[in-house]
Formats: structure tokens, sequence, C-alpha cells
């Protein structure tokens, strides 16, 4: 195996990280531009492997050598990132927000935060403008493959008889298959975790180990590079962020870029030609810099901007991000990867303190709360003893549904409970004002709510927890059946999800699809919203139950507490910045009212109303009495709920027979 540079293979990183950059700024055709990750895992795995391969079979592998070489690549660029983004973050974000980032840039010191970002992931993950680092979770995966790839390759030299494309075949495939397997049952430990990603590395090591003794001529060559370069733009212009991924997936992207290094390695093709093109050669060349600095600069100008970037902003991002790029290539990246001025013992002394220092530095600040002394304090609209107890009354989603009904009492101590809030997070999320009103009217109940899961009998999620709410919500339905004491069921849900499906505004994430699991028949999300809640109501009514609705609560689109403190500290309104027009709440729960509207109709229902207080005839308020009424995008603050508590008091009332 000779080494020779390619610089094809630097217009291979061009293609990648171009990809990942033109998804996160959301250029059309680009929905599937996060499989660039997955072609540098390719990439990687077959330079790295490379270099391996040759010295130990020129006996002049160092293990030594190897991890010196990886802090001259890794360490000066990401360490420099990691000073940027504490500095800035400093001066831009609020306590709470800057107290997480120092929690992730110290994971990012020792290379585990793809492990932190897979704790955070989950119904209730903070949005991307609160991690400035999140992307360096790649970084994270590669280094621990690099911790035990080496001195896996020197084992498989000394005792297996150099049988490394073999071992590293089913290494391979039982990666692979794990990822397949992990992606529909525990999607975020797919995405994250090294050994799940590790089969992506393995198939460049295969290239780099067995490319060389399969013959094939120009014309061949040409041909399967061809069809990688279009497994690759397919991938980038068909996936999207509903796509199982990496699972299956992922296998289209990490096989193009195989097939495109494979085209590669005779000098004459034509990939050669194309991606050995200047600018793209040049591209890729600071594409670690690149994909190191577009990122934490977009997310961090999104938070001090506080809505959706346009395309002037879009230009002069990335302006920014290729001229920072380009210096940090020139002044960071070259002069360390070159040794002219680091000796080995300096490169380690180097590294090392730089991970020391870093560590310190974010411990402190994680230690101290983000230092809140550093701007004016400003509320965050939850009360924290209220928060701690509401949030033990949500039933986590698992594999498995839970032995029994979780239950919390709500309302007057001591009473017999007669009630019954039944719903998903947005449920939680009221019962403060529930039980304020409750209170008050010295009426008892119990609340029940699973996240992401309104109370739609039969209706079910499409996602890796399909099956879990409507199990879910059959055994609260059989919990009712056997207290008939619970004469009263309020439901509760965030409707506007369940009968449209698509994310609000500056919100994140992929559409949510539902499911008919009662029939095992896919439809509209309004359809199947307007079957459930007619289940619901039908199933309660029979069973000689009062049921009272609570309508949607609006939606901001954007995160409450830190779009108010940042809009604070420089003399904004937040309101005019991301509050929603009364027409823009209408329009979006349009499906669903209709449909609670036509079952109240039909059943003689009470429609309890919070936009009623929440809205005008204007705009819907995100902070009122200078108190966040939500604590993310859509989920009330504890003041909020209280803010709203006055509209259940004819409900409780009418429940107490006062």
């Amino acid at each position: 195996m000779k080494h020779t540079y390619r610089d094809d293979i630097d217009g291979l990183r061009a293609i990648a990280v171009l990809a990942v950059i033109f998804y996160h700024a959301g250029v059309p055709f680009f929905s599937g531009g996060y499989v660039g990750v997955d072609v540098f895992f390719v990439i990687s795995g077959f330079l790295i492997t490379g270099i391996i391969f040759r010295e130990i079979q020129s006996g002049t592998f160092s293990l030594t050598r190897f991890y010196e070489r990886r802090i001259r690549r890794i360490y000066p660029a990401v360490f420099a990132l990691i000073g940027f983004v504490l500095i800035a973050g400093a001066f831009l974000y609020g306590a709470p927000d800057f107290e997480k980032i120092s929690r992730s840039a110290a994971a990012n010191t020792v290379f585990l935060s793809n492990m932190l970002f897979w704790r955070e992931s989950g119904y209730f993950e903070d949005p991307s403008t609160l991690k400035p680092l999140l992307h360096t979770w790649s970084l994270s995966v590669e280094e621990q493959f690099y911790i035990f790839f080496p001195i896996m390759m020197v084992l498989i030299a000394r005792f297996f008889k150099s049988n490394f494309s073999k071992i590293i075949l089913l290494l391979m495939l039982g990666s692979f298959a794990a990822s397949v397997y992990a992606t529909y049952q525990y999607t975020s430990a797919a995405f994250y975790f090294m050994p799940l990603r590790a089969w992506e590395l393995f198939l460049g090591s295969l290239l780099a180990l067995s490319g060389d003794s399969f013959r094939a001529g120009i014309k061949a060559r040409n041909f399967l590079s061809t069809v990688g370069l279009g497994l690759i733009a397919g991938s980038v212009t068909l996936l999207t962020e509903e796509t199982a991924f990496p699972g299956w997936a992922a296998s289209l992207p990490v096989l193009g870029a195989g097939l495109v290094l494979f085209g590669g390695m005779e000098e004459n093709t034509f990939i050669r030609k194309i991606l050995g093109f200047p600018p793209l050669v040049f591209i890729g060349k600071i594409s670690y810099s690149l994909y190191l600095w577009h990122w934490s600069l977009l997310v961090m100008g999104k938070y001090y901007l506080i809505r959706e970037i346009t395309i002037t902003d879009t230009l002069i991002w990335l302006a920014l991000t290729f001229t920072l790029s380009t210096l940090s290539w020139m002044f960071i990246e070259t002069p360390f990867r070159s040794g002219v001025f680091w000796t080995r013992q300096r490169t380690f002394v180097l590294g090392a303190g730089l991970m020391t220092v870093t560590f310190a530095i974010s411990l402190f600040i994680y230690l101290n709360q983000g230092f809140p002394q550093r701007f004016p304090q400003i509320a965050s609209g939850d009360d924290d003893a209220e928060k701690v107890r509401w949030g033990g009354c949500i039933t986590e989603h698992r594999k498995e549904p839970p032995a029994e009904v979780s239950l919390c009492t709500i309302g007057m101590d001591g009473g017999e409970p007669e009630f019954l809030l039944w719903g998903d997070s947005h449920s939680r999320a009221v019962a403060p004002a529930v039980d304020e009103s409750a209170v008050a009217s010295g009426v008892t109940g119990y609340i029940s709510a699973m996240p992401g899961c309104p109370p739609l009998l039969g209706i079910d999620r499409q996602d890796q927890f399909l099956g879990s709410c409507s199990t879910y919500n059959d055994m609260v339905l059989n919990y009712l059946v056997q207290h008939p004491e619970l004469r009263t069921v309020i439901l509760m849900g965030r409707w506007s999800i369940s009968a449209d499906g698509r994310k609000f505004k500056g919100e994140e994430g992929a559409t949510k699809r539902q499911l008919d699991v009662w029939n095992n028949k896919e439809g509209a999300n309004a359809e199947l919203f307007d079957l459930g809640l007619n289940r619901t109501v039908t199933q309660l009514t029979a069973m000689g139950r009062r049921v009272v609705i609570i309508a949607g609560i609006p939606e901001i689109g954007y995160d409450v507490p830190s779009s108010y403190a940042i809009a604070s500290r420089t003399g904004r309104d937040v309101n005019s910045i991301i509050a929603p027009t009364y027409q823009e709440y209408l329009v979006r729960n349009l499906d669903a009212r209709n449909s609670i509207d036509a079952i109240a109709a039909s059943y003689n229902l009470l429609v309890v109303d919070p936009s009623t207080v929440l809205c005008d005839s204007e705009r819907c308020l995100a902070v009122a009495d200078n108190q966040p009424l939500y604590r993310d995008d859509d989920h009330l603050s504890t003041y909020g709920a209280h803010y709203i508590s006055n509209i259940f008091d004819p409900l409780f009332v009418s429940l107490s027979g006062k």
C-alpha cells in the first residue's frame, strides 16, 4: 500500500462539509445534508487506517507518535473554538444557559460530548440555539474510536496473523447490525454512540486495507465513482429529518463515499479530475475549521436575533464562517500540524494543558451556576418547588409501559378524589392552574400525564415509542373503569401538533405522524385526531363521566425564557419579536378546534379556553408582568399556569357544589 497525497479526497471533504453547512442553513434540496458527517467518518477511517497499516507493516508504528499526530490535528482548532464559545457566551447567554454551555465545554475537553448530548436528548430537550457545541459530538465519536483502534490493529498484527480485513469486516457487520436495530428502538443512542457509528469508520478501514486487491479498470472505476457520487447526492437531497437515521439510510452515503474513494485509487479516473478542482480542494483543506465554526456562529447568531435567519443573514454568516475558517486553517491548524515549533514532548504538554485549563474553566463556570451576577436578575417564570412537584407527575416514555397508571394528587389535600386531569406534558404544565383553582373550591383529584401522548384512544405516534401512548391511554381508561368515583375527566393535550403534525415557527424537529393502532391504519393527522378524540369522549360519556376539554395552549415557537433574557439585555420587547398573532394562533389550531367544537356540541361538553386569557385580539403573550409565561416554546411556566388559573374556577365551583 503506497501513500500519495490525493487531492480528490480533499474535494470529497469539501462536498461533505458543504452538504452539512447548506443543510444547517436550510438551503433547498439539502434536507439530508447531515450525511456529510457520515462521509467524513468514511474518509477518516480510510486515511487513518492506511497510515497505521503502513507503519505496522514497516515496523515503524508507534502509539506515541499516533496520538501526537491526533493532538496536532484535532486539539488546537477545537480548543480555540471552545474558548471562543465560552468567551462569547459570557457576554451573550444568561446564567442557566451559560451553565449548560460550560457543561458541554467540559465534556468536549475529554471528548465525551456525544454522551452528554445523548443524555440530554429527549422530549424536553433544549433547542439547538442553546447548544453551540452540539456538532462536536462527531469529534467525540472519532476520538473514542481512535483510542482503541490503533491498539486493536497492533494486537491483530501480533496475535491474529495479520488478518486485518477479516476481523474488521466482522466488526463492521456487527456494528452495522446493531445500528440498524438501535435506530428503530433506541434512536438517540444509535445516533450518538461510538460503537453504533463505528461501522462507518470500519468501512473506510476495509477500503484502505483491501482496496488495492480489487483490480478494476478505468471504466469500472469511473462507473463506480459515479454511482458513489449519486448515492451521496441522493442522500443529501432525498433524506429528511423524518428519515430513520442512521440505520439502513446511512448505508447510502457511507457506501457512496467508499465507492468514490475506491474509484479515485487510480490517478487517471475522472473522479480525480472532478474532485481535484482547485476551489473544491481548498474548501476540503479548511473543512475541519469550516465544520467547527459554522455551527457555533449560526446558533449563537440565531440566539441573538431571536428569529429565523434571512438570506442576508445567511450570506453574512457564510462570509464570516469562511473567513474565520481560513484564518483558523492558516494560523492554528497548519502551524501546529507542521511540527516546526512543537516537539513531541511540547505537543503532549500542550494537549494536556489545553484539556486541563479548559476543563477547569468550564467546571468553574458550572459550579458557579453560570455566574448569574453577570447580568441583572431576569425572572424565569418557574417556581423551583412547584417545578419539582409537578415534574414528578410525568410518566416517561419507555419501551414497555409502566405496570400501573402513575398518578399525582392535585387540588385540596386530604379530600376524596373526584376528577382526573388526563393528558400529555401540556396537562402537567397546566397542573398548577388546575391545582390553584381546585384548592380554592375545596376539590381533590388526580393527574396522569405522559409526554407526547394526548388522550386520543387508539392513536399513536410513529416513532421509536410506537405503541407506548396507546397502551398507556388504554391503562388510564381501565383505571377510570375501576374508579367510578372519578366522575369528571379533564382532557388536555398539545392538540395542534396532533392535528397538524408540523412544528411551529422557529421550533425544531420533524413532522409528527400518527397511526390508528386499533385498525393498523395511517391517515391524515387531522383525521386521526378527530377519530381518537371522538373515541375518548364516546368511551367516557358511555361510562357516565362528565368530560371537560381544555383547548390548546398558544404555541410561541421560540424558547421564551432565553428569548426574554437576551431581549431584555439588548433593550428589545420580546412580545413584539416572538409573540404569535391571534390570527396565527387561530390558523394553527383550526383543525384541532374544529374537531373539539364539533365533539363538544355533540356531547354538550365544557371547553375551557386558555387563549381567552393569554391572547387579545392582536397577539398571544409570551411574557406578562415581566415574567415568562412559558418555560420553553410551548409549555406554560408555573407563573404562566397561575396566570390562567381563574378560567377553571367555574368548573371547580360547580364540582364543589358551592
